[in-house]
C-alpha cells in the first residue's frame, strides 16, 4: 500500500506538467448549467426564433494554471458541444434537436459587443485576470462565458405545445491560455464547460395538439405496503395505475406522432422516474414495453384525435431499505413529431 501512494504521488505530478505551458485547465472539470426553458417562441412554425439571454449555475469557479512569464492577460478557445453539429437549415447555427437549432454568444472583458461561439485567438474572449507565474498553481475566482446570449429556431413546425430541450448535453467547453504570440495549444482539459439541465428542459409554444387537454395528470396510489413495493422494473408490479392518454389537435391532422417522457432519472436506475424519496422511483409502460426518462413511444392521431394508455408503477432500490413516508413525483409528456 505504501507504494502503490508513492506512485500515484508520481502520476499526480506528472499530470500536471503534462498539460502545456501557460494554460489553465480544471481537474475534474468545472461543470455549469444552463436553463434554456426560459426562452420565448412566437410562433410554433418552423423558422421561428427566439432570443434569451443566460447565465450559468455557478459563473465562477476554480483552475489550475501552468505559467512562465509574467505581464499578459489570458484569452481562451471556446468549442461548441461535440454533439452540435452545423445546421443543414440556418447559417451559423448548430443543431441542438430535430427541433431547434441554436447558437451562442458572450462578451469578452475588454472589447464590448457579442461574440458568437466557437472561437479561437486573437478574435476571443478576453479575460483580466493574471495567474502567478509557476506549474500546476491553484487559481480562484476564475470567470468565462458566464453569462451571453442564445439565439434559437424552430428547424420544423412543432405541433405538441413544447420543445424539449435535451438533457445533460454539453453546449460549450472553454480553454484558457496567455494572451500572447505564438498562442499556446490548449490545455487537455476545458476551465469551464456548459450543458444543459439534466432531466430535459420543455419549452412552451403555441399548441396544435395536446394530451387530456393540456390538464395536469394526477395519479394518487393511496398508501402502499414498503414489502409489496417491487424492486424489479421488469417485473409484474403489486401495484400499479392504468393511465388514459387523449390527443386532441385545433386541425384535422392525420400522422403517426412521437409521445416522449420528460423526467429526471433516479440515482439506482436510469429506467426509473424519479421522485422526492431517493429510495423509490417510477417505471412507465406502453403497450408492454417500458418507457425510460427521456424516451418515448410512438403513437398516431387521426383527423386530429387519438389515444393511448400508459401503466406507471412504483419500484424502490433493491440495495436499501425503503422505509416509510409520503412521496411525490412529477413528469411530462410531449407529442412531437417522428
Amino acid at each position: 500500500m505504501r507504494i502503490t501512494a508513492v506512485l500515484l504521488g508520481a502520476l499526480t505530478a506528472l499530470a500536471v506538467q503534462a498539460e502545456p505551458n501557460n494554460t489553465c485547465w480544471s481537474d475534474p472539470v468545472n461543470i455549469a448549467s444552463v436553463d434554456i426553458s426560459l426562452a420565448s417562441f412566437s410562433s410554433n412554425r418552423a423558422g421561428a426564433e427566439a432570443r434569451m439571454t443566460y447565465s450559468t449555475n455557478p459563473q465562477r469557479f476554480s483552475a489550475i494554471c501552468n505559467r512562465s512569464a509574467e505581464g499578459f492577460t489570458m484569452t481562451h478557445y471556446v468549442d461548441m458541444g461535440p454533439s452540435l453539429i452545423p445546421s443543414d437549415i440556418n447559417p451559423g447555427y448548430f443543431k441542438l434537436s430535430n427541433d431547434i437549432d441554436i447558437r451562442i454568444a458572450s462578451e469578452s472583458m475588454n472589447s464590448p459587443g457579442y461574440r458568437y461561439f466557437p472561437l479561437a485567438p486573437p478574435y476571443s474572449l478576453e479575460a483580466n485576470g493574471r495567474p502567478p507565474v509557476g506549474q500546476g498553481v491553484v487559481v480562484n475566482d476564475f470567470y468565462v462565458a458566464g453569462s451571453g446570449i442564445i439565439d434559437l429556431r424552430l428547424r420544423r413546425d412543432i405541433i405538441g405545445g413544447a420543445i424539449v430541450v435535451p438533457s445533460n448535453t454539453e453546449l460549450f467547453s472553454a480553454y484558457r491560455i496567455m494572451n500572447s504570440r505564438p498562442f499556446a495549444p490548449r490545455a487537455s482539459r476545458p476551465v469551464v464547460q456548459a450543458r444543459t439541465r439534466s432531466g430535459g428542459q420543455v419549452i412552451p409554444v403555441t399548441p396544435e395538439c395536446s394530451i387530456n387537454q393540456g390538464n395536469t395528470i394526477g395519479v394518487n396510489f393511496g398508501v402502499l405496503q414498503t414489502s409489496r413495493i417491487s424492486s424489479e422494473s421488469r417485473s409484474d408490479a403489486f401495484y400499479s395505475k392504468d393511465i388514459s392518454l387523449n390527443f386532441s389537435c385545433n386541425t384535422s391532422l392525420t400522422q403517426d406522432i412521437k409521445v416522449q417522457l420528460v423526467a429526471d432519472s433516479t440515482d439506482f436506475s436510469a429506467d426509473l422516474i424519479r421522485s422526492d424519496h431517493r429510495e423509490l422511483g417510477f417505471s412507465l409502460k406502453h403497450n408492454g414495453s417500458f418507457v425510460k426518462p427521456m424516451g418515448s413511444f410512438i403513437a398516431r392521431i387521426e383527423k386530429g384525435a387519438g389515444s393511448e394508455s400508459i401503466v406507471l408503477a412504483p419500484v424502490k432500490d433493491p440495495h436499501v431499505s425503503l422505509q416509510g413516508g409520503e412521496f411525490h413525483a412529477s413528469a411530462t409528456l410531449v407529442i412531437t413529431s417522428l
